[in-house]
C-alpha cells in the first residue's frame, strides 16, 4: 500500500462516504443514526476532507449505503492511515506552517500518494520535473519580489514534491510537453541544457514516460496544462483527479464524468508525440544545439 499523504487520504475516503449517502439518498442525520461516535456534524466534516472517520463506525456507515462489500477496503485504508505514528503530508515539519498554498495541498499530497501521474504542460517544464536551478528561476518569475529565503523555500518545494520518484514502489509518470517548452529561454543556456538532460535522465526509468510534442506535429487537441492523478487503489471505485492550475487559484475534477475527458484528451496528445526513444533524441540534440558543453 502506498503510503499516501494526508490530504489526499482524507479527500479520497470523503468523497466516496459522500457520494455512496447521496446515492442511497440519505440526509447526514440518517446517516449517522446507527454510529456510535459519528454524529451529522462530524460526518460532515470528514465528507469535506477534514478528518478521517471513526473505524468503530465505517461498517454502520458503509452497510446503511448498501455498501458492505466495500468496508475491507476502507477498513484497510482508514487502519493503516490511523495507525501511522501522526498521519502527515510531507511538507508538515519540513517547511513553514502556512507557506504551502492551501489551494495546492490536494495536488502535492496527491503526487505523493499517486500510482499514476499524466502530465501535460505547454510553456515551461513541469514543477514536477524541474531541477533545482530552473526551480529557482521559475521561483523568482512566480513570485517577484520575495526575498532569497522565501525563494530557497520554493525550491524546496519543487524538490520535494520529486521524491515520490525515488521511493521503493515509484508511481508510473507519463508526460507530454510541448516542443516549444524546450526553446524558452527559462535561466539562461546553462540552466536549460541542464533541465533538458534531466529529462533525458529521467526518461531512461521504466517508470516515467517522457515525450515530446513536435512543431512539425501541426495541429494538437486544443487545452491547456493539467494533471491527471490515479491514487488511493485500495478504493477501487475512486477515480482520482485532475488538476488544472488557474491565474489565482488551484481547480479539482473529480466526478468521472469530468475526469474522462482528460483521460481522452491525454491519450490523444501521447500518440501524437514522439515516441519516448525519439523524443530523448530530440531533446538531446536539442541540449547539444543550446551551446558548448563546460570541461
Amino acid at each position: 500500500m502506498v503510503e499516501a499523504g494526508k490530504t489526499a487520504v482524507r479527500r479520497a475516503i470523503g468523497r466516496e462516504l459522500k457520494r455512496m449517502r447521496n446515492e442511497k439518498g440519505l440526509n447526514l442525520k440518517a446517516a449517522t443514526v446507527s454510529t456510535k461516535k459519528t454524529r451529522d456534524k462530524a460526518l460532515m466534516q470528514v465528507e469535506r476532507g477534514r478528518n478521517l472517520p471513526q473505524l468503530a463506525d465505517i461498517d454502520v456507515l458503509l452497510s446503511t449505503y448498501d455498501h458492505s462489500e466495500q468496508i475491507p477496503h476502507f477498513r484497510d485504508v482508514i487502519g493503516a492511515a490511523s495507525g501511522r505514528k501522526g498521519l502527515r503530508d510531507w511538507w508538515e515539519g519540513r517547511l513553514p506552517p502556512g507557506f504551502v498554498p492551501e489551494s495546492a495541498k490536494l495536488l502535492y499530497s496527491g503526487e505523493a500518494s499517486a500510482i499514476e501521474l499524466s502530465i501535460y504542460q505547454t510553456q515551461f517544464v513541469p514543477d514536477f520535473l524541474r531541477t533545482p536551478a530552473y526551480a529557482e528561476v521559475m521561483a523568482h518569475a512566480d513570485h517577484p519580489g520575495a526575498d532569497d529565503a522565501e525563494i530557497r523555500l520554493w525550491v524546496e518545494l519543487s524538490q520535494g514534491r520529486q521524491e515520490v520518484l525515488n521511493r521503493d514502489d515509484p508511481p508510473r509518470v507519463r508526460c507530454v510537453v510541448d516542443e516549444a517548452v524546450l526553446h524558452r529561454q527559462v535561466g539562461g543556456p546553462d540552466v536549460l541544457r541542464e533541465q533538458i538532460d534531466y529529462l533525458v535522465e529521467l526518461g531512461h526509468r521504466p517508470n516515467i514516460d517522457i515525450r515530446v510534442l513536435p512543431f512539425a506535429g501541426g495541429a494538437s487537441a486544443d487545452t491547456g496544462s493539467f494533471t491527471r492523478l490515479v491514487l488511493i487503489p485500495e478504493l477501487p471505485n475512486y477515480p482520482g483527479l485532475a488538476h488544472v492550475k488557474a491565474t489565482t487559484h488551484d481547480i479539482y475534477l473529480e466526478e468521472p464524468e469530468e475526469i474522462a475527458p482528460f483521460d481522452e484528451v491525454f491519450e490523444l496528445l501521447s500518440a501524437q508525440a514522439l515516441r519516448p526513444e525519439e523524443s530523448r533524441d530530440l531533446l538531446t540534440t536539442t541540449s547539444d544545439r543550446i551551446g558548448a558543453r563546460p570541461h
